[in-house]
């Protein structure tokens, strides 16, 4: 065999070479972005219930513990709480290796607190107090990758977080980072059509005490004025075919908001579990 014969052959089996890695690999990538697509979003889109967990401690053992409960969803709240974004990326990252989707609630609606929550690998992004129309569109484009918005690119962290090369998690990114607005204001409930005509809009979520606050009877959640605001919400999202969201700390209430319609369902808080856990066994002892 001559240098030149030789020389193509092993140009030959090179070539194979890399249409087999090439195959191998974009089987891979599609295999791992089946395993890393949210969850919650396709749970939502089939009407199915999602149920998740407050967290207000700092604490990525404590993540990693919740993460592995069989609850859908963590929501690691900067906006409440002494949680920093060096932590929340812990906390983050500790959801890996689970269906578990992390979403990350920002101290307010800016550009700037978004773009870091979704570049530690967040896949959602609670934005508090929205009341108007505009307040909507500057949340989705917080999140969304231009044309469709404003994020800027540097989602290393992101792309190992959902198990993903770059150029496949950004090719996903604006389809399945879901934006969530906050329902907490008077305004947002009477221009609840408005805000939910936005296009992103992922999910609504109606915070009722907060909500109870703008209507002059903070705390008073019960208050037959305030639920009739929340079923306002819940009525308009379901006519815009938008889940809803709301917290139900009771498997009673929990029952009650998933007959009325309410799909994404936060049924605790991290300090809650530690201080009723904590006080029950207790109470057993002391009684």
């Amino acid at each position: 065999m001559g240098a030149r014969d030789l020389a193509r052959r092993i140009g030959a089996v090179a070539a194979l070479a890399a249409v087999l890695a090439l195959g191998a690999g974009a089987a891979l990538a599609q295999e791992v972005q089946q395993v890393t697509a949210n969850r919650v979003k396709a749970l939502l889109a089939e009407g199915k219930p999602a149920l998740g967990v407050l967290m207000t401690l700092p604490s990525a053992p404590a993540a990693q513990v919740l993460a592995r409960t069989g609850i859908d969803w963590l929501w690691i709240d900067m906006e409440h709480g002494p949680i920093g974004i060096e932590t929340a990326h812990h906390m983050v990252m500790a959801t890996q290796g689970t269906e578990v989707v992390p979403v990350v609630r920002v101290p307010w609606n800016l550009y700037w607190l978004a773009k870091p929550a979704v570049d530690i690998g967040a896949m959602g992004v609670v934005f508090p107090f929205i009341r108007t129309p505009e307040d909507a569109r500057a949340a989705v484009a917080s999140v969304r990758y231009p044309p469709d918005g404003v994020r800027g690119f540097g989602p290393g962290y992101a792309a190992l977080r959902w198990g993903l090369p770059v150029p496949e998690y950004v090719a996903l990114a604006n389809r399945e980072v879901m934006a969530i607005l906050m329902i907490e204001h008077i305004e947002a409930v009477e221009r609840i059509d408005e805000l939910l005509a936005v296009e992103g809009v992922d999910l609504v979520f109606v915070g009722p005490f907060d909500l109870s606050g703008t209507m002059g009877v903070l705390g008073r959640t019960t208050e037959p004025r305030v639920e009739q605001a929340i079923q306002a919400v819940l009525a308009a999202a379901k006519a815009a075919r938008v889940p809803a969201g709301i917290v139900a700390f009771t498997p009673a209430d929990a029952r009650r908001r998933l007959d009325e319609g309410f799909r994404f369902l936060a049924v605790g808080v991290d300090t809650l579990f530690l201080a009723g856990g904590a006080r029950a066994i207790l109470g057993e002892l002391r009684n």
